[in-house]
């Protein structure tokens, strides 16, 4: 090679040294910073679980322990995504809760071996260890994988090698464009250049160049080889570079798509319930740590089932995005505001100085919130109600500080609807007796203590028994047996009384199968709460119940619903019904007559059969009106082409009139009061229809 070219190898060499040494200082800048971050995140949730976790071990007794400590950590896991495990060991528990492993392999896959050994991210791993109050240690291990850091890092610095290759090439090429002395060699030089883009790298000079010219090119075409050949590489490089890096970047689309949803709530964007709790629980640390107020304001829209009604439940979901959009602009980067589900939202108003202050956010609020709203291109009002709970450092947790926050907004709605409440402590005590009496009914649902009584049903005409209701009781221990109304109205609100309505509905059908073998096929009715009848699986669940009592068919048993019930979502309980008639399960419409439109609802839902209210009839022999309500139900069902059975039957003349009337089937005390499963069998063999009946057949009168 020619004097030019042994000016290239050096200063080549020199590039090459220079950036090695640039991207050894730019590594260590990388990863220093990045360990900085990742360590520093790892200590603030160190402090933050020392302040929560360890003092809830020490408050907590032995039965809650483990539930409290176990959500106290799960609402960890989303405050720092290096965070790998947590674990609480003590004498009596050892409590593990695992990050998604998932993702942290997903991001090590974009990190190659090579640069995760020369960056020196390592895991790890710290101790907080507390007294227990029954002896012992409890002690809290976390774990903090390198995974986010270490990609942090590598991304960095792949984005500058990615730029430095492409400068090496430039400064290559101009080093030659200068070294050529002449018009002519720098005219062929720029040309050559242009074929580099094209893969061409040899310099042809025209005849008649100057020996110095020929020399330079001569060198320079001795390196065309391993000029294309660096620039191919450095070209196959910059793809393969670019592919890891659109990976990457779809991987980290799919990572926040799948951590959002996780979250977020779908339809409105809002944080959602478990975002909701590990947000809470920070923002009642730092309030205590600043001695700062912190309001929880739940707020319950005013009257938005009757939107999705009217409306429909599209309108009804963008109603619920504009809610959100409105509170979200509210919260700013101060507040916090959250999606409870369906019609709920919670906003965490942080930092408040004073209880004026907390008034002067809600009253602003509840305007903002009281702005028509658009709805099918036309203004609509609604309002909303407020229920407020302040935390002003009294020993109070997030789950007490949100019940307070419930009972508040039903005080408002109470009051008037469209205004707040705040909450008011003397009035929890009775918050804490309905949960400790809610707490003894499942306790005796789990202890055995329910029972099932039966009222049979006859057919007074026929003088036969038909069938029997199932009635549920509690075998208090200290107050003796219960009727339902003592204690349902407790739980009729809470998924309870499903649990309690799958119980009946397998104790019912244990009883049918044992009749059965006896020869009695009895149909037996069971009442089912809305709440239960109106879950999205509850045919599903019913359909798996029938199926563990193969003894039993379905058109044995009858579903009774209050016709109140019905009237909240027609639509839908007409569906459930549809769908159960479908397995041959028969329905009927109990207490008929005490709802606000019944005779307009009947034609709309394919009951079977219609029960007259009993306080119709008890009083028909002396009330001309309620004798006349009993005569138009009767005629209605027998337009309809239902049956209809009366309750509330207390005396043989009650039965003799309802013949006349030409109502066959009753029930009540005149007849047979509720009794247990094993009276009923005696009950039947021994019943002797009253001899009034036969004779009330011989005087009826057309309805």
């Amino acid at each position: 090679m020619g004097c030019y070219c042994r000016l290239f190898i050096p200063v080549f060499f020199l590039i090459l040294a220079v950036s090695a040494l640039r991207y050894h200082a730019l590594l260590d800048t990388e990863t220093a910073l990045a360990t900085a971050r990742y360590q520093s995140d790892a200590r603030q949730l160190d402090l933050y679980l020392a302040n929560t976790v360890l003092p809830l071990a020490v408050r907590s007794d032995m039965h809650t322990l483990r539930d409290n400590v176990r959500q106290a950590l799960r609402s960890a896991l989303p405050l720092n995504r290096s965070l790998a495990a947590i674990r609480w060991d003590s004498a009596s528990e050892h409590i593990e809760v695992l990050a998604d492993s998932q993702l942290a392999d997903e991001l090590a896959a974009g990190v190659p071996a090579w640069f995760a050994r020369l960056a020196g991210i390592t895991a790890i791993s710290s101790r907080l260890t507390v007294a227990l109050p029954g002896g012992g240690d409890g002690i809290l291990d976390l774990h903090y994988a390198p995974s986010l850091p270490l990609t942090q890092a590598w991304h960095s610095v792949r984005h500058q090698a990615v730029l430095s290759g492409i400068n090496i090439v430039l400064i290559y090429m101009l080093l030659g464009l200068i070294l050529a002395s002449q018009r002519k060699l720098l005219a062929r030089l720029v040309r050559a250049t242009d074929r580099f883009r094209g893969g061409d790298f040899a310099v042809r000079l025209a005849g008649g160049a100057t020996s110095e010219a020929q020399a330079v090119s001569q060198s320079f075409n001795s390196m065309a080889g391993d000029i294309e050949e660096l620039l191919f590489s450095l070209k196959t490089s910059q793809r393969q570079l670019g592919e890891q890096l659109n990976q990457t970047v779809h991987m980290q689309h799919a990572l926040q798509k799948l951590s959002w949803q996780n979250y977020n709530d779908v339809l409105t964007g809002l944080p959602n319930r478990a975002a909701l709790a590990a947000r809470f629980e920070q923002e009642l640390f730092l309030a205590r740590e600043r001695q700062r107020l912190l309001a929880v304001c739940l707020f319950d829209l005013d009257h938005f089932q009757a939107i999705n009604d009217r409306y429909g439940a599209e309108a009804g979901d963008d109603i619920l995005k504009q809610v959100a959009g409105r509170l979200h602009s509210f919260t700013g980067q101060v507040h916090y505001a959250a999606r409870l589900g369906g019609d709920e939202f919670v906003m965490l108003l942080c930092g408040q100085a004073s209880i004026a202050s907390i008034e002067q956010n809600i009253t602003q609020l509840m305007k903002e919130l009281s702005r028509p709203y658009q709805c099918d291109q036309q203004p609509l009002h609604m309002t909303a109600s407020a229920g407020i709970a302040v935390y002003a450092g009294k020993d109070l947790n997030t789950e007490s500080l949100l019940r307070h926050a419930d009972h508040a907004v039903y005080q408002a709605k109470l009051t008037g609807r469209n205004q707040y409440h705040f909450f008011d402590t003397n009035l929890d005590e009775e918050v804490r007796t309905h949960h400790n009496q809610r707490t003894e009914v499942r306790q005796a649902l789990i202890d055995g203590e329910l029972r099932l009584y039966y009222q049979p049903k006859v057919n007074l005409r026929a003088g036969t028994v038909v069938g029997m209701e199932a009635l549920l009781r509690w075998q208090h221990p200290r107050r003796g047996v219960l009727a339902p109304a003592q204690f349902l109205p407790l739980v009729e609100q809470t998924d309870l009384i499903i649990d309690i309505g799958e119980w009946v509905l397998r104790q019912a059908l244990w009883q049918m199968q044992r009749w059965s073998v006896a020869g009695k096929h009895w149909v037996v009715s069971v009442n089912i709460a809305a709440r239960h009848f109106q879950q999205p699986d509850f045919v599903a669940r019913l359909e798996t119940i029938l199926g563990e009592f193969p003894g039993v068919r379905a058109s044995m048993l009858e579903l009774e619903i209050l016709e109140s019930s019905a009237l909240h979502d027609i639509e839908h309980v007409r569906r459930i019904i549809r769908a159960c008639q479908a397995l041959g399960i028969t329905f009927a419409l109990d207490d008929f007559g005490t709802g606000y439109s019944s005779m307009s609802y009947l034609k709309r839902l394919p009951a079977n059969i219609v029960k007259i209210d009993q306080s119709f009839v008890r009083n028909m022999l002396n009330d001309r009106d309620d004798l006349h309500l009993v005569r138009a139900v009767i005629g209605l069902a027998r337009s309809f082409g239902l049956t209809v059975i009366a309750e509330g039957v207390e005396s043989i003349e009650h039965g003799a009139r309802l013949i006349q009337l030409g109502c066959d089937l009753a029930q009540g005390y005149g007849i047979a009061r509720p009794m247990p499963a094993n009276a009923v069998l005696d009950w039947a063999n021994n019943f002797i229809p009253a001899p009034q009946w036969k004779l009330a057949q011989l005087s009826e009168s057309p309805v």
